[in-house]
């Protein structure tokens, strides 16, 4: 490559971090088109590998503290990409458009939710309301109404920190999986879960009776696919009638005193294939 190309490219790369920084969380399908879009004159635009202009991404990021993460859709398996900071003691820093009184109403509604007594990852909008209204400093409300509330509510979920799910419940939005994953396993391990197959947090899919991992709902597609039946990744237990967890499901507990144990096995043994599941 020339100085000129090398030149280019990085003009290029600049405003491809720039649009990352606006479009917040975007979907790989977007992603893909912004470089197409942006690299546009460069010759070799069609031959740029994702996996490679991340990486090249991220060593420019890395002096601002910020990083390009992605998580997979739960249901579908579409990759989503959020622009992240990586600095350990500011967790939630990349919600800049929030007040500090708001950012204290987001953290807790995000506990909330994920600390859920039925294991679905998920509350009614009644009590997420009532939730976000009852947080207070020093004995103050940060939301003084249920309007505000509601506004709140519906603010936080347009930007990926919150969602709803098929009920209108209030849900871990995918922003919050992509960014605040450390922040949770480390402040909340035991309620913490993991696909089996793909090692990514899951907060909807199956439960393994033998063994409690889990498992996406699109991985337990892909499983089907591959093998012809629903099996555990990790004991190869048929999972066809496996507990469910997530909104609108039944729900599965967390073994409060085995959940951090049987995770962190989980993790350290790294994510299962399709090869390895009979």
């Amino acid at each position: 490559m020339t100085s000129t190309q090398s030149s280019t490219s990085g003009v290029n790369r600049n405003a491809l971090i720039q649009w990352c920084m606006s479009s917040q969380l975007f979907s790989e399908t977007l992603f893909t088109e912004a470089i197409a879009r942006i690299y546009k004159e460069e010759e070799a635009a069609a031959q740029i590998s994702l996996p490679a202009e991340v990486e090249e991404m991220n060593t420019a990021l890395s002096p601002l503290s910020l990083q390009l993460r992605s998580c997979m859709d739960q249901r579908t398996g579409a990759r989503l990409w959020a622009l992240v900071n990586v600095t350990a003691d500011k967790p939630f820093a990349s919600a800049t458009p929030y007040s500090a009184t708001e950012l204290g109403v987001l953290k807790a509604l995000v506990e909330l939710v994920f600390t859920s007594a039925d294991g679905n990852y998920a509350v009614d909008l009644h009590t997420a309301i009532r939730a976000a209204c009852s947080t207070t400093t020093a004995g103050t409300p940060l939301l003084a109404t249920k309007k505000e509330a509601q506004e709140f509510l519906n603010r936080v979920n347009r930007d990926g920190w919150l969602g709803r799910g098929p009920h209108g419940e209030c849900v871990i939005g995918s922003r919050a999986l992509i960014e605040l994953q450390s922040y949770l396993t480390d402040g909340f391990g035991e309620y913490a879960r993991f696909c089996s197959l793909c090692n990514e947090m899951a907060t909807c899919g199956s439960v393994c009776a033998h063994c409690d991992q889990s498992v996406h709902p699109f991985c337990a597609d892909q499983i089907l696919k591959s093998v012809g039946r629903l099996s555990c990744p990790k004991c190869h237990q048929p999972m066809a009638d496996a507990p469910r967890f997530g909104p609108g499901e039944d729900g599965v507990s967390h073994n409060i005193a085995d959940a951090p144990a049987t995770q962190q096995e989980a993790r350290e043994d790294g994510s299962a294939d399709l090869s390895d599941i009979s």
